[in-house]
């Protein structure tokens, strides 16, 4: 508000923001009664309540920044997955490219097989030949044994008495 003064024999209208004002050269006797006022218990109200902001401020800025960490967790996760997919998806191609030419070979070389039986006039081995050769193959495993047995009890048998009787004799 602007106040009047009087200075010399004309009224001057004098703002409140002026050089003068600020110099308190003004005199109001607005400033001088609140002046001798005693001042409030807690006048630092509008401190705590910036503080209250700043900290709630801060808080939602951690929650915002955890956020977006997130965010870049989960499309980087994204990304690599999908590059293990692909990866996955060709190396199951690869597999069936694989099991596909195998089977083919073997369905090749038994369609072959069938074909020198029919011409060889062998349409199938009976039972009794394939018993007959797993007869041949335990004996000879029992013969093969039963020698191994015969070595160990020879080699047992000529052991000496005195193990020192094998060794050579030297003069030192």
């Amino acid at each position: 508000m602007a106040k009047k003064s009087i200075i010399g024999l004309t009224l001057l209208t004098v703002s409140k923001h002026s050089r003068a004002a600020r110099r308190n050269e003004i005199e109001e006797p607005e400033a001088k009664s609140l002046a001798s006022l005693p001042r409030a218990e807690k006048t630092d109200t509008t401190s705590a309540i910036i503080r209250a902001t700043a900290k709630k401020n801060e808080d939602l800025l951690y929650i915002r920044e955890d956020c977006q960490e997130r965010r870049v967790i989960i499309e980087r996760a994204m990304q690599l997955t999908d590059r293990l997919e692909g990866k996955i998806q060709k190396s199951k191609e690869r597999a069936r490219q694989v099991q596909t030419a195998r089977k083919s070979n073997w369905d090749s070389i038994n369609a072959l097989a069938r074909m020198e039986q029919t011409t060889t006039g062998a349409t199938t081995t009976s039972n009794e030949s394939k018993e007959e050769d797993v007869d041949e193959e335990d004996a000879m495993v029992d013969d093969f044994y039963n020698d191994e047995k015969d070595q160990q009890q020879e080699s047992s048998g000529s052991k000496a008495a005195n193990a020192f009787a094998l060794l050579d004799e030297v003069e030192a």
